[in-house]
């Protein structure tokens, strides 16, 4: 995934490499990638959880200001406060259809 995001585009994996993976991943030949994956979102999902911790209890000594509500029209954004805004659709990679394979050969 990292070598996706380098900033010089030689480094970059091409796209027969990636189709490469994806249907190892697919065909569940290789389950170092799917434990990899699965290791990185229980990872990201620990951090997440710790990074919120920090943010809600941390506050600067000398911080002059609070947040507040400010209006009426901002009352009833408490109802909201269950729902999760960190959420991630998980896209399901084996539902790749015969026409999508048959682009990246």
């Amino acid at each position: 995934m990292k070598r996706c995001w380098d900033s010089n585009p030689n480094n970059r994996p091409s796209a027969i490499e990636v189709g490469e993976l994806i249907r190892l991943f697919r065909s569940r030949k290789n389950e170092e990638i799917e434990k990899q994956f699965i290791e990185a979102e229980e990872y990201r999902k620990t951090n997440l959880l710790s990074v919120e911790n920090i943010q809600s209890t941390t506050h600067h000594p000398q911080a002059y200001y609070t947040s507040r509500l400010l209006n009426s029209y901002t009352k009833d954004l408490s109802k909201y406060d269950n729902i999760n805004n960190n959420s991630v659709e998980i896209v399901d990679f084996t539902m790749i259809s015969a026409e999508d394979e048959d682009k990246y050969k």
